[in-house]
């Protein structure tokens, strides 16, 4: 990265940026998806459900120095110290040191960039790859040749086990320059990519595509204008919104100079109105679009080069928003400065000794929360599961045959919510809040497969409903069904617009389901007289005791038609 050339204040910054994520890393608490990625890290995987495995790797990679918040995120900001490296080579390499810090300081102002600087996420990669996609993009355009499409197709492969929206930097590039299809090197690349890329889509074949079916679930929502105003608004926020009417003039005035550049627009447009259309259908997440710190960076950088009102202006704004940012990170890092909003996201060791000084070393089961689970096992090593019934998504856990390890064991259930259960125990501390009661005897029954061998007809509220379904057991032991003191039972579930979910219970002459075999029994059900006419998705599911039935079978369509 560095040549006889380069400034001994670039190695001090870098340096200096370093230390200070480190620092930050060392005193903010885990976030409870740090907490979760790192149960990635203990199992490796070409996949998990969520993401495709680049953060694990980082994740284990740290965590043989220190198995704790620091080093979940010890590479981190080594990461981000190399990027803004290459960044100052992208950005042309400005030997002044007034240029330097004005780029270290547009870097700095930028708050989506700095997170990932200390905070283990996906998006931490998938900037570090992505600055090195446009450093092996440059060199490919520069001179095609073998050693240069291998570079880019490796950095095509890292994008995308960093993270899945690495394919539309990948896309909006080859938009900005159709020449590449006429390219032969540019095939070399992509395909060797592709191979490097291959074990990951085995992985997901292997495992029915999971990662695929959980990103595009649910995103057909009805259009709701909440969802876009607040995607525009997050734009703002992210890439700083002291910052923004400069982001705004520079990209209006300033042409590309070169292929590099045309990419650089073609992926802050592209991205833009990508995100933009996908608010038709859903919520999108802020960091989404975090990508786009570096070509905004850049352009940005370079366009005030002679333009001394406007690098003046540039300089204030950055400054001022770089003191704002280190507030919030030291609020971040300080319980007592801490914004109470965020406490549920950083503050657990209260609650987390709490329900430890209950649970003692019992299995600890949570119902619909793979985070909380995940954050309890780091700060415990005690054992931690999650039940995920229908009212929640599922996750790595259901994934993972952990589980297995529970069966007939007594385990603490921590509720999300009131199942009605007069034993249950309040337990609320740091803004959390459980219902927990124990079960002395737990039946594992989480991935048994129930399939419908009929399909809906003239369904409607009320009506009762036999068909026959056939009921798969993977486990190598044998399921009760209706016995002891916390049954295993059936239910029928009906949802309206993905998320609200209705109940009715189901029953069956059917009462043991053997070890890894498949048995077919007529199972009785009534269709929720409160349900309205009307199209619904409907899925067959097994609960124990109080706790609410999870979705065993496929989730299919289904229009109830009036009485």
């Amino acid at each position: 990265m560095a040549d006889k050339t380069t400034p001994r204040l670039l190695w001090a910054v870098l340096a200096g940026w370093a230390l200070l994520n480190w620092l930050q890393a060392a005193l903010t608490p885990a976030d409870p998806d740090e907490a979760y990625y790192r149960l990635y890290s203990l199992q490796p995987a070409w996949g998990y459900f969520d993401h495709p495995p680049m953060l694990a790797l980082i994740i284990a990679a740290g965590r043989y120095a220190l198995d704790n918040a620091f080093g979940i995120r010890l590479l981190l900001p080594l990461l981000q110290a190399v990027s803004v490296g290459l960044i100052w080579r992208l950005a042309g390499s400005p030997q002044e040191p007034r240029r330097f810090l004005l780029l270290a300081a547009i870097l700095g102002a930028m708050p989506m960039f700095e997170v990932y600087g200390f905070i283990a996420a996906p998006d931490a990669p998938l900037l570090f790859f992505g600055v090195l996609f446009f450093v092996a993009y440059r060199f490919f355009l520069q001179k095609p040749g073998l050693t240069s499409a291998l570079w880019l197709g490796a950095c095509m492969a890292a994008l995308l086990y960093s993270k899945y929206h690495g394919v539309l930097l990948i896309f909006f590039t080859l938009l900005s320059n159709l020449s590449l299809l006429r390219q032969p090197w540019f095939y070399v690349a992509s395909f060797f990519g592709f191979g490097l890329f291959f074990p990951h889509l085995y992985w997901q074949f292997a495992h029915e595509f999971p990662s695929f079916r959980y990103h595009l679930q649910g995103r057909d929502d009805p259009y709701e204008l909440k969802h876009t105003v607040n995607y525009l608004i997050n734009q703002v926020v992210i890439f700083s919104p002291l910052l923004f009417p400069l982001w705004v003039m520079a990209l209006a005035r300033r042409r590309p100079a070169d292929q590099l550049e045309r990419a650089y627009y073609f992926v802050i447009g592209g991205f833009l109105l990508f995100f933009l259309w996908t608010t038709s259908k859903g919520h999108v997440e802020p960091q989404w679009t975090c990508l786009l710190s570096i070509p905004l960076a850049i352009l940005l950088f370079r366009y005030s080069d002679g333009r001394p009102v406007f690098t003046a202006w540039l300089w204030r704004l950055s400054l001022l928003s770089i003191a704002l940012i280190l507030i919030f990170r030291i609020a971040l890092a300080v319980d007592a400065l801490r914004p109470a909003q965020l406490n549920k996201q950083f503050l657990h060791k209260t609650w987390v000794q709490a329900l430890l000084d209950e649970a003692g070393t019992h299995p600890v089961v949570f119902q619909n929360s793979y985070r909380l689970a995940a954050v309890y096992a780091l700060y415990t090593g005690q054992t931690a599961y999650t039940f995920t019934d229908a009212d929640y998504r599922k996750s790595q856990f259901d994934i993972w045959e952990g589980e297995k390890a529970l069966q007939h064991k007594k385990v603490l259930i921590a509720a999300q919510k009131d199942l009605g259960c007069p034993g249950c125990k309040t337990l609320k501390k740091d803004r959390q809040q459980f219902k927990l009661y124990w079960l002395d005897s737990l039946e594992v029954t989480q991935k048994v497969q129930l399939e419908a061998k009929t399909t809906p007809a003239d369904w409607f509220p009320g009506k009762q409903v036999s068909l026959p379904v056939a009921f798969f057991n993977p486990y190598p032991h044998s399921i009760a069904l209706g016995k002891g003191e916390n049954p295993i039972g059936l239910a029928a579930m009906f949802f309206a617009n993905n998320e609200d979910v209705v109940f009715a219970s189901a029953e069956t002459a059917l009462r043991v389901l053997p070890p890894g075999d498949t048995v077919t029994a007529t199972l009785h059900f009534r269709v929720p007289p409160r349900l309205w006419p009307g199209p619904y998705h409907w899925a067959l599911g097994l609960k124990t005791g109080a706790l609410p039935p999870a979705v065993n079978s496929r989730t299919l369509p289904v229009t109830l038609l009036g009485k």
